[in-house]
C-alpha cells in the first residue's frame, strides 16, 4: 500500500503481475471511497489494506469504477457483495454493464478465450441497479 497523503492510499491490484494495475481508496473520519475494483483476485489485497488502516467494512459508502473494462471494474460484484451498505457509482453508459454483465463478459471472451477469461477475472458478479448510482454530465 502507498500513502499520497490526504487519506489517498494506492494498493496493488496484483493484475497479472506487481504493479500493473491498483485500486484507490480514500478516506475521510473513518468513512471511505474506493476507485476501481481490478479484478475478483484484487478483494483480498483491498481487505488487508482496509484493517491495516482500521477502516471498517461498512464505512465504505462508494465503490467507483472509472470504466467497465474488466481490469478496472471486474471485481465490482464481489466488492459491492463484500460492502454490502456501499453503492456503486459508474458512467451512465456503464451501469447497464455493471447491472447485467454477460455482454461485456462475451466481448472479453471474445478477445481472451474462455479459459483465460476465467483465468484472469473469475465470476463478473452482477451488481443490484437500486444500488448503482449513474450520475449525468454536470451533476
Amino acid at each position: 500500500m502507498r500513502s499520497y497523503g490526504g487519506g489517498i492510499y494506492g494498493i496493488d491490484a496484483h493484475y497479472e503481475s506487481e504493479g500493473m494495475a491498483a485500486i484507490y481508496l480514500l478516506v475521510s473520519e473513518g468513512r471511505a471511497a474506493i476507485i476501481e475494483t481490478a479484478h475478483n483476485a484484487s478483494l483480498p489485497h483491498l481487505l488487508t489494506a482496509l484493517k491495516g488502516l482500521g477502516v471498517k467494512r461498512e464505512n465504505i459508502d462508494y465503490i467507483c469504477v472509472t470504466h467497465v473494462h474488466l481490469d478496472h471494474a471486474g471485481g465490482a460484484g464481489s466488492y459491492m457483495r463484500e460492502f454490502p451498505q456501499a453503492k456503486l457509482v459508474v458512467h451512465p453508459r456503464g451501469a447497464r454493464h455493471m447491472v447485467s454483465p454477460a455482454k461485456l463478459v462475451e466481448g472479453v471472451k471474445a478477445v481472451y478465450g474462455e479459459a483465460e477469461t476465467e483465468r484472469i477475472y473469475g465470476e463478473i458478479i452482477p451488481v443490484a441497479e437500486e444500488r448503482v448510482i449513474a450520475p449525468e454530465d454536470g451533476r
